[in-house]
């Protein structure tokens, strides 16, 4: 039998190629998950992602991103962010509570601190899973504030643990 060079190296090829993966039970993915929620909590809390949205976000993931950070006077300010490395509380009915207390303060665009508001949120939720995917909206009112160039530092402190982290998202306040 007379072989094609290339049909020859397509069937090595195919031959040393893994075939396809076995297929995944439901003990592969609990133990997968146990393996997240391992390396999960030697995680310090971190936020993947944060940003400005034209409006509250329906769920994790589903927002809008304003194109810019500039915000009318008087104009509703909403942050959205992604947390990471938070902790869970187990509770005697064998659910999870987890959240935050947030802490805000603004900041002159040089990092001054104008104004700060300690427990300006309380977010504490309760599953019955290890919720993996959380997000954090917060909504400032800044009615009445000068034009100018803002920072909004919000500080997160986990609700379950001693961790927190802070958010820093520069923004302006135009005419």
């Amino acid at each position: 039998m007379h072989v094609r060079p290339i049909a020859a190296a397509l069937l090595t090829l195919a031959v040393l190629l893994p075939g396809p993966a076995p297929a995944q039970s439901i003990d592969d993915i609990n133990k997968a998950e146990a393996a997240l929620d391992a390396a999960w909590a030697q995680l310090p809390l971190t936020i993947r992602h944060a940003t400005f949205v034209t409006a509250a976000p329906t769920g994790y993931g589903v927002y809008t991103a304003r194109p810019d950070a500039k915000f009318k006077p008087g104009e509703r300010i909403v942050a959205y962010a992604e947390p990471l490395g938070y902790a869970w509380k187990t509770n005697a009915d064998g659910t999870y509570t987890f959240g935050f207390d947030v802490d805000v303060a603004i900041e002159a665009a040089d990092g001054t601190e104008l104004q700060k508001q300690p427990n300006f949120a309380h977010l504490a939720f309760t599953s019955h899973a290890r919720n993996h995917e959380f997000m954090v909206t917060l909504d400032l009112d800044l009615t009445g504030a000068e034009p100018g160039n803002y920072i909004a530092a919000y500080t997160l402190r986990d609700i379950a643990s001693s961790k927190t982290a802070t958010i820093s998202l520069p923004f302006s306040i135009v005419q």
